[in-house]
């Protein structure tokens, strides 16, 4: 898996600033992109669970429209009234 360029820019960064905290500024680097991920991971998954949401209730609305049977004999007296 190839490294994040966002990360690695951030890394760059931080050790180029001190070089003699790299411990320190790395672990704190990693906490940071730790609550990074889990944020960004917490939205696509609701993201998810809301686009799932709505299809399920999209079906739902369109697949109540066919819980009762209508007979094409019965769905066209009352256009052939109008008609007439």
């Amino acid at each position: 898996m190839s490294e994040d360029p966002l990360e690695s820019r951030l890394r760059s960064l931080l050790q180029d600033s001190a070089e003699s905290e790299t411990d320190r500024e790395g672990q704190r680097l990693d906490r940071v992109l730790h609550k990074a991920h889990i944020r960004s991971g917490v939205f696509d998954l609701i993201n998810l669970f809301t686009r799932w949401g709505w299809v399920l209730s999209e079906g739902g609305a369109r697949g109540a429209r066919h819980l009762k049977p209508v007979s094409r004999a019965t769905a066209a007296s009352p256009t052939e009234h109008d008609n007439q």
